[in-house]
């Protein structure tokens, strides 16, 4: 499988405009940062997910039965009846934790008497609390960087990354020095991420069957959010621009699998994919949020293609997984 990496590409131009028709060019020059963590901070406090691939309810169920078995059964619901059921007064850490959904779903399984989020982008928190008050469940949040924090060796029960592990440097340091301290001795990690190339330069192969699979849907699937262009080609993202963007995005995905191997025991691993549906639905996935026949027929071919991709690359983009310390059992 051949990688190549790209520093400058067209689709960067392509969506630096766009951007400018969606949001002015004062909103992009705000944007701009010179400190690394005012960047990352600064792409989370305003990020808003509109047109993203996870927001489809088919690709949401095709996940939810990989995992569980049942297409209505979310990830946090699984995890609760397999691992800590019967089980009282347990403690969650969730690690970037974002706007909170996925702590609030651990909650409502009954079996936490404390869930600490932390995330470093301040909207995001301030979100979260607003979530958690608003949905009465009592939940502790944190603004700041997770490795600058002093937290209590051996307290949790169960540490959370959700799509958020590939946002750190040297994910195997981070997990041996970082996490597993953390962890009570029959404590479990639960992992939902993007473990594909590193700084998202994806593969010849990946493009190549993206840009096939694009050509051949109808237009009204193609179009962008702006309802007047059409999504005509994926690209790989050029270095430069991610950098300028979000340093920490994809930095060290590469190393979370083996990385998660070696220093833990796999109670569970279980390949989502992402390998195509990531890239050829970002900027249209509005337009397969509805019901309609056609719409879910034209999902249903998409999810299926992406599967048979993976099982031919025999490689995931993306993983769910119930870990446990090794050394401690």
């Amino acid at each position: 499988m051949q990688k190549n990496t790209t520093y400058i590409s067209v689709g960067d131009f392509l969506d630096v405009y766009h951007k400018i028709r969606e949001k002015g060019l004062r909103y992009l020059m705000s944007k701009v940062k010179l400190l690394p963590t005012a960047r990352i901070e600064s792409k989370w406090d305003s990020y808003a997910s509109t047109s993203d691939f996870w927001l489809i309810p088919a690709i949401q169920h095709s996940w939810n039965k990989m995992i569980s078995g049942h297409p209505e059964m979310e990830y946090e619901e699984y995890v609760a009846q397999k691992y800590l059921s019967n089980k009282r007064n347990l403690k969650l850490l969730s690690i970037g934790c974002g706007e909170g959904f996925h702590d609030r779903n651990f909650a409502k399984q009954g079996c936490f008497s404390l869930i600490d989020g932390i995330d470093i982008s301040p909207e995001s928190i301030k979100n979260a609390v607003q979530s958690a008050k608003e949905n009465n469940v009592d939940i502790n949040y944190f603004q700041g960087d997770f490795k600058k924090m002093k937290l209590d060796s051996n307290s949790y029960d169960v540490i959370l990354f959700s799509s958020s592990l590939h946002h750190f440097k040297d994910v195997e340091a981070t997990l041996q020095h970082d996490v597993k301290p953390l962890l009570k001795p029959d404590g479990i990690v639960v992992v939902y991420e993007f473990t594909g190339p590193n700084r998202l330069q994806w593969t010849n192969e990946q493009l190549d069957k993206a840009n096939e699979l694009l050509r051949n849907l109808p237009r009204k699937f193609k179009m962008l959010s702006d309802k007047s262009s059409v999504k005509k080609r994926v690209y790989r993202p050029g270095l430069l621009r991610m950098l300028l963007v979000d340093p920490s995005e994809a930095i060290d995905s590469e190393s979370i699998v083996p990385s998660l191997n070696k220093h833990f025991k796999v109670l569970e691993q279980t390949d989502l994919g992402w390998n195509i549906l990531h890239i050829l639905l970002k900027g249209i996935a509005q337009n397969f949020l509805n019901e309609e026949p056609e719409t879910q027929k034209v999902i249903d071919f998409l999810i299926a293609e992406e599967a048979d991709f993976v099982k031919k690359q025999l490689k995931s983009d993306a993983i769910f997984g119930v870990y446990q310390n090794k050394n401690l059992l």
